[in-house]
């Protein structure tokens, strides 16, 4: 199935409408039975670098070249544009359907779906458009999902992920300013085009940046545009603070970069908020002129409104102002300063997930006893009575409480919980591990950076290499161990380890339960644009299985864990790590593995070991369809 999708300016609202590219591929891939569309995107050659490194987009054609979209054939066109050029070249293509704007009798038309976004825009009847436009309830977001009919729009944000030029432009930015993960970095973006007076005066830009600096310590760093040049030297000269400048000729691939380096961006409603948005960045935007409700933040920031009868008035104030609009400037810098301050703030629960567990205590305790500047939360969650009353004894503890889950497996708990806490960042464990002290303190430092969604940590056996069981899991771990740490140097997906890791909890609310959380829980965030991370020095000690049927029941339910993984990502564009094919190419690092003529043995036998298992899972789910399921199973020597 080819889709074509026409959306070629404004800058910034191609990057909040680039959402709808998996929207579209998740829907008809339910259509097509799992078969997922071909999506192309015409726009203009400055939007052009937004698509770089868009999964979501098989093509991204630029308007010189549309020509070469008339030798496709569309099964559907959704054209977001309402000028006749591009409707009358919608029509060229003889598209089997089109949803958005098609030119007739010489005026701009709607179809169905696009009828009351139509009516809201500027070539839509007046004068009720304007008040259409100021009276509505829904976001973009929405108004756009309701034109090619996707439902659930809640799940699908921006998507803008950066390529290794620009990560390698923004470190060389953070060397050279000599800024560190650990630094509050606050970007001020307070100008804007002259088409409505949305920018903040230089006089209270000033004021905020100094405020901003006083109250968080925080690191400044100043945007601007290419007109912005004497605004921001005059913001400059009447600040106190000091103040990194960015420069205002950064073109469309450095700019992200820039404000990807932010952990919080306070900008007018411009091209740099929807950027930060799609960055998962922390956002504040101040909105006067344009509208408010249409401004989706995707629980990534906070909007700061004017307080007057002329919000979203849409006046051009050069042309039908009788004076320069104050607005933007009835915004207090205090609005702003607390809104920051609820951004910058984050709570942290470790979750510890058992059944059963006769050594509870020691996973309670190395969670309680962390060696960290953060606060955080312990929560146990058990349905059975044993682990509950050994739990009993640390509720004396602040930070520590119980809750009770149903019995019906891991991911059934998790779902009830995800209900339940209110936290920022989730760090999960389970009751037959414990950690290392160090696990809040670097996990939750990684999560400094907005881009970083998921964190897993290292399982560390328990065990030695003298026994033969206690050499496989030490390979095992080792191995996984190196991959991780290699695709977190590079920017590629990691697997999480299910005994250790975290996610922002807010990002999700709810996990399948046929595929195991660890699994989807990553998939997840790196479908959405986020960075998978990798907390090396955050340990988590695990006791393995050490006979042969306990061992072979734990990696034939690892396997089948990630089995339906593809009714939930797009295997097409998402890498999917855990297969036969990819475990095998690991066959060399195995090989180098063993130090003596015992381990070599042991080596050989776990090749063939790991060969059985995979052949077991695939009679198990391809021809007696035995299939993974969420449940409590236990395996008794790991305990």
């Amino acid at each position: 199935m080819n889709i074509l999708v026409i959306k070629t300016g404004a800058l910034g609202d191609v990057v909040r409408t680039s959402f709808i590219a998996q929207a579209l591929k998740d829907k008809y891939a339910n259509i097509l039975k799992h078969t997922y569309p071909k999506i192309f995107w015409l726009t203009d050659k400055n939007a052009a670098p937004f698509f770089i490194n868009n999964d979501y987009v098989n093509k991204v054609v630029t308007l010189e070249k549309k020509h070469t979209l008339k030798s496709v054939k569309w099964d559907l066109i959704i054209n977001l544009e309402e000028d006749e050029e591009n409707c009358n070249f919608v029509k060229a293509l003889n598209p089997k359907e089109i949803k958005g704007f098609v030119y007739k009798n010489n005026k701009s038309h709607h179809t169905p779906t696009t009828k009351e976004w139509f009516n809201m825009s500027m070539v839509g009847p007046k004068p009720q458009n304007d008040i259409l436009k100021k009276n509505n309830k829904k976001t973009h977001r929405q108004l756009i999902s309701e034109i090619v009919e996707v439902k659930e729009y809640k799940k699908y944000e921006p998507f803008l992920r950066l390529t290794q030029k620009q990560r390698n432009f923004a470190n060389d930015f953070l060397r050279r300013y000599n800024l560190k993960q650990t630094d509050q970095i606050i970007g001020i973006n307070t100008g804007s085009a002259d088409r409505w007076p949305k920018q903040l005066s230089t006089k209270k830009t000033a004021q905020l940046i100094d405020k901003l600096h006083k109250k968080f310590k925080a690191k400044i760093i100043l945007f601007g545009g290419p007109s912005e040049f004497q605004r921001n030297q005059e913001i400059q000269k009447i600040s106190k603070s000091p103040i990194i400048d960015t420069g205002t000729g950064n073109d469309l691939l450095e700019f992200p970069a820039l404000i990807s380096v932010c952990n919080l961006l306070i900008t007018s409603d411009s091209l740099g908020l929807h950027v930060s948005l799609a960055l998962k960045r922390n956002t504040i935007v101040f909105i006067g002129p344009t509208s408010p409700t249409e401004i989706d933040m995707y629980g990534f920031g906070e909007k700061v409104v004017i307080n007057r009868d002329c919000v979203a008035c849409y006046r051009n104030y050069k042309k039908t102002c009788k004076k320069y609009c104050k607005g933007i400037e009835s915004i207090t810098i205090d609005e702003i300063i607390n809104k920051a301050e609820k951004l910058m703030s984050k709570k942290i629960i470790v979750l510890i997930t058992a059944y059963k567990e006769p050594l509870i205590s020691k996973a309670i305790e190395s969670a309680l006893n962390q060696k960290t500047n953060y606060d955080y939360e312990v929560i146990l969650s058990a349905p059975d009575k044993e682990t509950l009353e050994i739990a009993k004894e640390y509720t004396k503890y602040k930070n520590f409480k119980t809750t009770v889950d149903p019995g019906k497996g891991k991911s059934y708990a998790l779902n009830l919980a995800f209900k339940k806490l209110d936290t920022d960042i989730l760090i999960l464990t389970d009751g037959d591990t414990y950690l290392g002290e160090d696990v809040v303190e670097e996990i939750t430092n990684l999560f400094l950076n907005p881009e970083i969604g998921c964190v897993s940590g290292r399982p560390i056996p328990q065990e030695s290499k003298k026994t033969k069981f206690g050499y496989w899991a030490n390979f095992l771990f080792d191995s996984a161990h190196k991959i991780r740490k290699k695709s977190f140097a590079t920017n590629s997906f990691i697997e999480c380890s299910g005994y250790l890791f975290a996610f922002r909890k807010k990002r999700i609310k709810k996990i399948p339960l046929d595929v195991a959380e660890d699994t989807v829980i990553p998939y997840i965030f790196w479908q959405k644009g986020y960075k998978i991370g990798y907390a090396e020095n955050a340990k988590v000690y695990v006791k393995n299985a050490n006979n042969w049927n306990d061992w072979v029941k734990q990696k034939i339910r690892t396997h089948k864990s990630h089995s339906k993984l593809g009714l939930y990502v797009d295997t097409d564009t998402n890498p999917k790590v855990k297969t036969f094919k990819n475990e095998a190419k690991g066959i060399s690092w195995l090989l180098q593995y063993p130090q003596d003529i015992k381990e070599a043995i042991w080596t050989q036998e776990l090749a063939l070991s790991r060969f059985y298992t995979w052949i077991k899972y695939y009679l198990d789910t391809l021809f007696l369809d035995r299939q993974y399921s969420d449940g409590w199973e236990r395996i008794e020597s790991t305990k």
